[in-house]
């Protein structure tokens, strides 16, 4: 049996299941493919963590019509704070605007928006959702076939591979990727806290790694925040023995002076980063999408902005192809890939070294960033970059 497509993307998580439904609003017929169900995904996936959008992603969102639906759930990023260790030296963005409501971003649960995603996808005549695996698939000059685990066959112009920075489509593609660990895990998970938030995310550059505290949607009893702590080795080693009372100690003895007593609500998920980028992002009918293309550090919080803007590129290529016919040429693929791979680099660059300087115990690159820090907290333009780096996703001084 032979299912044709305009599109087929494989892997349903939030990269494949926003680019299904920005692809069908340019018109496409869409097949999203992935072994996992979207309950499966609800249970298993989107417990603990968070993601951070920018203001460029949340027009984005209102552009495709789901930003009237996730904003219940959204919190605002009024302030940025960011410190190494030393209080007396924060340096806060924003401050000033507090009083005009002009967000630097906005936080939401990866549960609640991968909600909304599911309810708008089984609504939309132009997505269909196969819960199977793709066993193998081949490609020509006209088209991709892609042979299911059931049997089925599904024909497309294109084949986008949305399935993780472990791509299997990427690794059966033959695309090479370049990687590089950063000898580092992330601990991630939330917290209450005694205190208001009062809409502030603080980034704590700290000797054991930079620790993120992002503050979520809270309730007139209770505050609340998600940690995201990159923690270097061999520190981390203590961390993933810690039970939580352990955690909670270090916790309040960083964060305690802005957010009252913390204590921990989630599990505590762990996992090594690793950078890695393909080192390119299309080949014959096959295009690259989120951390199947670039999987990234999480400091700053620009991994899904980083995806979105790739989407958008690709919507608005998608919707200027008048004929509908062939979205899976060399043209329009190599269009998108000059495109995002000059604004995955660079936002790359920018993370890597950031991490490299804040991460680093060593003591010259200490004494480098203890300067660093007096001259940021005195320069507008370089609080200005850093502000847009954190609330766009990109390095202008305007």
């Amino acid at each position: 049996m032979e299912l044709k497509f305009n599109i087929a993307i494989v892997g349903s998580g939030l990269t494949g299941s926003i680019t299904s439904l920005a692809l069908a609003k340019a018109g496409y017929k869409v097949a999203l493919i992935d072994p996992k169900s979207f309950e499966e995904f609800k249970e298993n996936n989107y417990d603990t963590r968070t993601t951070a959008l920018s203001k460029k992603s949340k027009l984005f969102f209102e552009y495709l019509n789901l930003w009237q639906r996730m904003q219940p759930f959204t919190c605002m990023i009024k302030n940025i704070m960011v410190n190494d260790g030393n209080y007396e030296k924060n340096i806060y963005f924003n401050k000033t605007q507090r009083k005009k409501n002009k967000p630097l971003g906005f936080m939401i649960r990866n549960k609640d928006l991968f909600a909304i995603l599911v309810d708008v996808i089984k609504k939309n005549k132009n997505i269909s959702k196969f819960d199977n695996k793709v066993n193998i698939f081949y490609r020509d000059q006209e088209n991709v076939t892609i042979k299911l685990d059931d049997k089925r066959v599904i024909t497309s112009h294109l084949l986008i591979a949305a399935d993780g920075k472990n791509s299997f489509i990427r690794k059966k593609s033959g695309i090479k990727t370049s990687r590089k660990s950063y000898n580092q895990k992330a601990f991630i998970f939330n917290v209450k806290h005694t205190k208001s938030h009062n809409n502030l995310a603080t980034e704590n550059f700290l000797k054991h790694g930079p620790l993120a505290s992002l503050p979520i949607i809270q309730n007139k009893s209770n505050c609340y925040s998600s940690i995201v702590w990159s923690c270097n080795h061999p520190f981390y080693y203590k961390m993933i023995k810690y039970a939580k009372k352990d955690i909670e100690r270090e916790l309040n003895f960083y964060l305690s002076e802005y957010y009252g007593k913390l204590t921990i609500i989630t599990k505590v998920k762990s996992w090594d980063l690793t950078l890695v980028k393909a080192q390119k992002f299309f080949d014959t009918r096959i295009l690259l999408l989120g951390d199947a293309a670039h999987s990234i550090h999480p400091l700053a919080g620009q991994g899904l902005n980083l995806t979105l803007k790739g989407i958008e590129t690709l919507h608005k290529l998608a919707k200027n192809n008048k004929t509908k016919v062939d979205i899976g040429s060399d043209k329009i693929l190599n269009a998108f890939s000059k495109k995002q791979y000059l604004n995955s680099t660079a936002i790359i660059f920018a993370t890597d070294k950031l991490n490299f300087l804040f991460s680093n115990s060593n003591f010259f690159l200490k004494k480098t960033r203890e300067i660093g820090l007096y001259v940021f907290k005195r320069s507008d333009i370089l609080k200005n970059i850093f502000k847009n780096y954190a609330s766009e996703g990109k390095l202008s001084i305007k």
